[in-house]
Formats: C-alpha cells, structure tokens, sequence
C-alpha cells in the first residue's frame, strides 16, 4: 500500500491535482483509511491507462468516465468467463459441464 505522496511521485507524468480530480471522478478507487487514501499496484496501472486513454486516444474528460466503466465490464466479463472455464475444466460434474458446453455452443451460434 502506498500514501497519497508516494503514489504521486511514482507517477511524475501526472499531477497530485489531477489525481484528486480522477478520484472525485471515481476513475480511481483507492482505499481511504482515517481520511488518507492509500493505493495499490492496480491503482498505478489505473493511471498509466488513464493517460494511454486521454493522451494516445483522445478520449475526452467527459467521455473517460463511459471508457473506463465499459472496460472495466469488459475486465469482470473476462474474469467471470476464465472461471467458467476453469468449472467446466473440472472433472467434479460432468453433468454439468456438458450443459455448459452445450449451451455455450449454442450461444455462440445464435450470436453468430
């Protein structure tokens, strides 16, 4: 974990302000303990993207808030997916595994 301080000098591209401003905005979410924010690795992840957004792609302020929602539907969707997987990978019920086969083949046809 890491203070509102240090996770700003590890991000010399960005200001202290506009980190203030991206968790006002809820871009960031960072742990808040006793009125201090306190950071994780994914959090600095969460900037490097932000800025990838704004600065290669254009994606305006008003705009940020849509892009990051969707992407982080788009990351909950993948993690649910692999765990499915992993389930239907597990020999504990056959059964079960091939209605989720099943249905998921017939998914991706009707969504062909």
């Amino acid at each position: 974990m890491m203070t509102f301080e240090m996770f700003c000098l590890n991000l010399p591209e960005v200001t202290s302000a506009e980190i203030k401003i991206w968790i006002e905005n809820q871009w960031l979410r960072p742990q808040e303990k006793d009125g201090n924010y306190l950071f994780q690795e994914i959090d600095e992840a969460r900037v490097h993207l932000i800025i990838e957004l704004r600065d290669d792609l254009g994606i305006t302020e008003d705009a940020m808030s849509v892009v990051l929602n969707l992407l982080d539907q788009l990351y909950t969707t993948r993690r649910q997916m692999k765990y499915l997987c992993e389930v239907i990978a597990t020999d504990h019920y056959p059964d079960t595994q091939q209605k989720l086969r099943h249905m998921m083949t017939q998914q991706v046809i009707v969504d062909l």
